[in-house]
C-alpha cells in the first residue's frame, strides 16, 4: 500500500512494503527521488537493518552463522501503519517467524516520514524487545536524481561537506567504479549534492549515523546518486560478515530504543 503525506510546500509516497520512500516532491511538482528503472536500479530508498553489505553465504553474531540477507531483511518486511497525520505517517514491523530464524533478538523497528516545511525528516527506531543486547547495523539507501536540472549532467554536480576542511567532491562516474565512495569522522553530518554553477540541489543531514557513503552502479551512467548514512563499518570491512568486528556495530541494551535521523530538503 502506498501512502501519501503533505504540507502546502512538499508532498512524501512511502509504501508500507520495506517502509520504502518513493517520492519526494514540490508543491511544483519537481520531482527528487529516483523513480526505479530495472535497466538501471529496480529500488529507490530501501531501508538497511539488521545488517549492511554484502552477504556472500551467513553473517555470523557471537559465533553463530545466520543467513541474514544482503542489506539486512527490514526491507522485505509489510509495515503496518502505526499512527498517520497529514504531513506525517510513522510505519511498523515486529520479529515475526522469518525474521527470528534469521537474527535471534526481539524487536520492534519503526520508520517515520515526517514533513517540516519543506524539508523531509526520516527517523529509523529500534527497540530491543528481548532480554539481551541487541547488535545491528543500520543504514538509509535514498536515490536521488543527478541531474536534477534539464539539459544538465551527472559530472555537473558536486558534494559539498559542511565541514570546512573537507573539499568538495566533482561527481565522475569511474569514482563508483569500486563500488560506494565511504566519508567518516566528519564534524558537521552534513553534505549537499548541488550543481556546480547555480549551486541548486538538495541539502541532506545525518546527525545520529557516523559515517556516509554514496553510490551509483558501475558501468551504467545512470541518472541518480544515493546518499546513504551508515551505522555499519567501513568499504574495507565490507567482505568482513562477523557483525561484531564491524567498526560501527551499535549495540542496544534489553528494553532500551534508539532513533536514527537523517533530513532532505531542497536548497
Amino acid at each position: 500500500m502506498n501512502i501519501t503525506i503533505k504540507n502546502e510546500t512538499v508532498s512524501v509516497t512511502c509504501r508500507t512494503h520495506g517502509a520504502e520512500l518513493l517520492s519526494y516532491q514540490t508543491s511544483e511538482g519537481k520531482e527528487y527521488m529516483w523513480q526505479k528503472d530495472p535497466d538501471y536500479w529496480a529500488k529507490c530508498s530501501p531501508v538497511l537493518f539488521p545488517y549492511v553489505g554484502p552477504v556472500p553465504e551467513t553473517v555470523t553474531i557471537h559465533g553463530t552463522d545466520y543467513k541474514i540477507p544482503r542489506h539486512g531483511f527490514i526491507k522485505d518486511q509489510e509495515f503496518e501503519v502505526a499512527e498517520q497525520g497529514e504531513d506525517y505517517v510513522i510505519l511498523q514491523a515486529k520479529t515475526n517467524d522469518a525474521t527470528a530464524a534469521v537474527y535471534p533478538y526481539d524487536f520492534v523497528f519503526t520508520v517515520t516520514f515526517r514533513l517540516n516545511g519543506p524539508a523531509l525528516e526520516v527517523v529509523y527506531g529500534v527497540s530491543n524487545q528481548g532480554q539481551e543486547e541487541m547488535p545491528f547495523l543500520i543504514g538509509g539507501h535514498p536515490a536521488f536524481f543527478c541531474p536534477m536540472e534539464e539539459g544538465a549532467a551527472f559530472t555537473d554536480y558536486i558534494l559539498h561537506f559542511a565541514d570546512e576542511d573537507r573539499e568538495d567532491v566533482h561527481l565522475q562516474y569511474s569514482m563508483f567504479d569500486d563500488d560506494a565512495i565511504f566519508f567518516e569522522d566528519l564534524k558537521e553530518r552534513s553534505v549537499k549534492l548541488i550543481h556546480q554553477d547555480s549551486r541548486k540541489g538538495i541539502q541532506f543531514e545525518f546527525p545520529d549515523y557516523l559515517s556516509v557513503a554514496f553510490w551509483t552502479p558501475s558501468g551504467k551512467d545512470a541518472p541518480f546518486l544515493c546518499i546513504e548514512p551508515w551505522c555499519a563499518g567501513t568499504m574495507e570491512q565490507v567482505s568482513n560478515t562477523n557483525m561484531l568486528e564491524k567498526k560501527y556495530v551499535q549495540y542496544l541494551p534489553a528494553g532500551k530504543a534508539k532513533d536514527y535521523r537523517f533530513s532532505v530538503k531542497p536548497c
